[in-house]
């Protein structure tokens, strides 16, 4: 029988190995440093599991990572991040800080160690790009299609994922489905399209933006290294690996010691979205 292995990820979903599951856990790691905030890191071990066999919130808050000693690094300063409960994320226990606040162009080391792992990782903070506008694209049976749009600036290299968090329902931003892009085929405005927040367990390929929904949309900026984290999570997850031959790899080698990852994000301010509001054509 197929075996994988849980990964405690801002969608939370099962990324399955074809090989069995390691019979000793794996640390996972899901840590990221925006410009202007605190470095936020959620640990766990993982849960290994059967084909068809349902995951609870009780496995995952179980195998959370307490007691571990997480240093962030800028070069000039390291900074022990303190361990807390925070009912703001799922599972509800971070590391963060309350002076060390991320900046632009700066490279951040990050360290765990927690029994016998030691993982590192390293990320740097790209310059944000600011959103020109976000808009219902199209309405359909109370579903919102929305749109985030910016423009791409002039040097190259730039990697884009959209953020988005609902205030009925969200304590913090979750990553918008496929909502990501890099300017090898972007030139000045760009339209990224929003169909779905990916919440705890939620379906990949379920819309659930609801006509009504206050809508705040965050556009991070980040680099390659980061971007292809992504696109072969999400590659993985909806079993597209046709284009994606290396999704093992990059998803295992984010960090090192661990699975999971380490991303530095230049964020500009966001904008708030009423999806309430008739869809709205480009013209």
């Amino acid at each position: 029988m197929r075996k994988c292995y849980l990964l405690i990820l801002p969608v939370l979903l099962l990324a399955c190995s074809r090989v069995e599951t390691p019979k000793s856990p794996i640390l996972v790691v899901e840590g990221w440093i925006e410009s202007g905030a605190a470095p936020v890191v959620l640990l766990s071990e993982s849960v290994p599991v059967l084909d068809q066999q349902e995951i609870v919130p009780r496995d995952l808050v179980n195998n959370v990572a307490k007691w571990a000693k997480v240093t962030v690094s800028d070069g000039t300063r390291t900074e022990v991040l303190t361990g807390m409960a925070d009912s703001d994320y799922f599972p509800p226990y971070i590391y963060t800080s309350g002076t060390m606040k991320g900046e632009v162009g700066k490279t951040y080391t990050l360290t765990v160690e927690y029994k016998d792992y030691r993982a590192t990782a390293t990320t740097t903070i790209p310059a944000p790009v600011p959103i020109d506008r976000v808009f219902v694209r199209e309405v359909k049976d109370s579903m919102v299609t929305a749109v985030c749009a910016f423009t791409d600036p002039p040097a190259s290299g730039n990697c884009y994922k959209v953020f988005t968090r609902t205030e009925s329902k969200d304590k913090h931003y979750h990553p918008s489905a496929l909502a990501m892009a890099t300017d090898e085929t972007l030139n000045g405005y760009t339209e990224i399209f929003l169909y779905s927040t990916q919440r705890l367990m939620d379906n990949i390929f379920q819309t659930n933006i609801h006509q009504g929904d206050s809508l705040w949309v965050k556009l991070c900026t980040m680099d390659r290294k980061a971007y292809d984290y992504w696109n072969n999570f999400e590659a993985t997850l909806t079993g597209n690996m046709l284009n994606t031959p290396n999704s093992r790899y990059v998803l295992d080698n984010m960090m090192q010691g661990a699975s999971g990852y380490w991303i530095g994000y230049g964020t500009d301010k966001p904008k708030l979205l009423d999806t309430s509001t008739p869809a709205q054509i480009k013209p």
